[in-house]
């Protein structure tokens, strides 16, 4: 074989060895090439890489791809090779080229566009696009991606937050400590600053006094009377214009209006009086109160019903019943008599004939209201009507002034009145004195500030302000006054009435009362504001959020170690007074005065994390 190759001539010789060597062997084709007249070198340029070819006449488009992929490992398939001047465009396969120079080029160039890497694998399941969906599967897939960035957010208070997605991580400004502008009717912090102010509320156990969000403007037309969480989150809050405004996801979503009675007349709504969530009842998300009626409404602002109060009289107070859907309410008087009405003498007798039928008229209506003001009416929820008066509780002796519900294990319903006294009703069979309509009264505690001195002497006692019962508890907190004074009977009058009498410090305010419901017994006295108790509202963790007057200005908070007692009370008959606190687990300073609180808690499931809305004037404030 040798022989035979050192017989053929020259260019025979140098086809051998081509075929012979590997095209991957450049340093070999290049140490032939100059012995070989037909070949020229090249240069493949592939990004910033440089790669050494040698190309010949006649070669076969196939065959330069082959010897490019051994080099840069990029598929044939993707290789897209151009040389002008040699052939045009990208080289196509299966055709052969002759390899031409250019005068004072010394090589190719050849430029190559491909990837070396491996081939897109095809997805495990299909592409789906919106247009091709159904209805019900974009409602899942949209359900589906809020609850995964429900998950990963730090929490979501409806009233506060936007939920979870690009409408809260792209807020305005979401970066900056100071208030923003969300819209006509809201301001505040930015989104993401909430976010952080929450997982530092967190870490801490505690709120930070600081103001999230303000609802409303400080130059409305009409203060804030009452405010309520729904079961969905939304926050309402009644105006003393009558008008009821509905806020979520930090912007008003509707204000409706309370009609009077007479308003087909053009008679202008009255002020809210009374505004409370109402749970369990498919249709109806809330009540308000205002004079002369009490309305029903959705959780979309629409009106489910129209319960009427008596003439002349409007809600002071109302409860939704614990372990069922009604409402106990009380009705006062709406608009006190006119002063001035009887100012001028008559000068004959007709006048003073006139003048005493009218003071007569008068006195009865006086006395009606007031032994309105000393019954409870309980209104049934639900049905084609909306509502409907079920029963109405025999009148205590003093106006009822507050309303509690409880669980039915213990005191369904619990009513303050202006003397001091906490009346306990029940429903159907039990031990007290006969009701109306299947109530039976089951006691009365009658707070007194001090101890008879002797047999007989009257004793003084508070009046009733406002009734909370703590969160996983059967503690009542009573906020008092000290304006009821001395009681008509003594010690062994109230017990022959069948009341109990619970001992309560003297405070320069009335204070907080902590009642035990189930032993009937006092267990602390809250003491830390400068004026009396205006509201309070009760903490997811069991604590007790208490608001001050006007002279007062600040919002106390009692951690739940404060409002639970860890010992057995003290026995009435032992003469120990029960502890007084002065001292609160916090004071918070932001909200200022308010006219009314309510506890908005976080949704996600397993958090303690909540904001407390502050009706203070015109606004609304959450603070965290």
């Amino acid at each position: 074989e040798r022989q035979v190759f050192l017989t053929l001539d020259h260019k025979r010789k140098l086809d051998v060895l081509r075929q012979r060597l590997p095209l991957s062997d450049i340093h070999a084709q290049r140490f032939l090439h100059p012995f070989d007249m037909s070949s020229t070198p090249g240069v493949i340029k592939w990004g910033k890489e440089r790669f050494s070819v040698v190309v010949h006449a006649g070669m076969a488009a196939d065959d330069l791809k082959s010897q490019i992929f051994s080099l840069t490992k990029v598929p044939v398939e993707r290789q897209k090779l151009m040389c002008p001047g040699v052939w045009k465009g990208a080289l196509k396969g299966g055709i052969t080229f002759d390899p031409i120079l250019k005068p004072g080029q010394t090589e190719l160039t050849i430029m190559l566009m491909g990837s070396a890497d491996a081939a897109p694998v095809a997805p495990m399941a299909p592409t789906e696009f919106v247009e091709d969906l159904s209805s019900e599967a974009i409602a899942a897939a949209q359900a589906e991606a809020e609850a995964q960035a429900l998950v990963a957010a730090e929490a979501m208070i409806p009233a506060l937050q936007f939920p979870p997605g690009p409408d809260r991580t792209e807020s305005v400004a979401m970066m900056a400590n100071l208030p923003v502008k969300y819209n006509f009717f809201v301001d505040g912090l930015p989104q993401q600053q909430i976010e952080e102010t929450l997982r530092q509320q967190r870490e801490r156990g505690s709120l930070l006094d600081v103001c999230a969000m303000t609802l409303g403007h400080e130059v409305g037309k009409a203060y804030i009377n009452a405010v309520a969480r729904l079961a969905d989150g939304t926050l309402a809050t009644g105006l003393d214009n009558g008008r009821i405004q509905l806020w979520r996801h930090g912007r008003r979503l509707r204000e409706v209006v309370h009609e009077p009675p007479l308003g087909l007349l053009g008679a202008p709504p009255n002020a809210i009086e009374c505004l409370v969530p109402l749970n369990g009842v498919e249709g109806i998300a809330f009540v308000s109160g205002a004079e002369g009626s009490i309305r029903l409404w959705t959780a979309e602002g629409e009106n489910a019903g129209i319960v009427g109060a008596p003439g002349g009289t409007k809600p002071a107070c109302m409860a939704v019943l614990a372990h069922r859907p009604a409402l106990a309410v009380t009705f006062h008087q709406a608009r006190p008599f006119d002063p001035h009405a009887f100012r001028l003498v008559p000068q004959d007798d007709e006048g003073r004939r006139r003048r005493a039928e009218a003071m007569a008229a008068q006195t009865a209506q006086q006395a009606a209201f007031e032994r309105t003001a000393r019954g409870v009416s309980i209104v049934e929820i639900g049905g084609a009507a909306g509502g409907m008066p079920s029963a109405a509780l025999e009148p205590a002796e003093h106006a009822v002034v507050a309303l509690a519900s409880m669980p039915k294990c213990v005191i369904p319903l619990v009513c303050g009145d202006g003397g001091g006294g906490l009346h306990l009703w029940s429903e159907g069979v039990g031990s007290g004195d006969s009701g109306a309509s299947g109530w039976r009264r089951e006691g009365l505690l009658q707070l007194c500030f001090e101890r008879a001195a002797s047999a007989g002497a009257a004793i003084s006692s508070p009046s009733v302000v406002y009734l909370t019962l703590l969160a996983q508890s059967a503690t009542l907190a009573v906020a008092l006054s000290n304006a009821a004074g001395p009681l008509a009977t003594d010690e062994s009058g109230l017990a022959a009435q069948g009341a109990e009498v619970l001992h309560v410090p003297r405070t320069a305010h009335g204070g907080v009362v902590l009642v035990d419901m189930a032993r009937r017994a006092v267990l602390r006295t809250l003491d830390a504001h400068a004026d009396v108790v205006r509201c309070m509202c009760a903490m997811p963790d069991g604590g007790l959020a208490t608001a001050g007057g006007k002279h007062d200005g600040t919002v106390r908070v009692w951690g739940r170690s404060q409002c639970r007692s860890m010992q057995e009370p003290e026995p009435e008959g032992s003469g120990a007074a029960p502890a007084v606190l002065q001292e609160p687990m916090q004071t918070l300073k932001e909200p200022g005065f308010v006219f009314a609180l309510a506890v908005l808690p976080d949704t996600k499931p397993g958090s303690d994390l909540f904001a407390l809305a502050c009706a203070r004037y015109n606004v609304v404030r959450i603070c965290l």
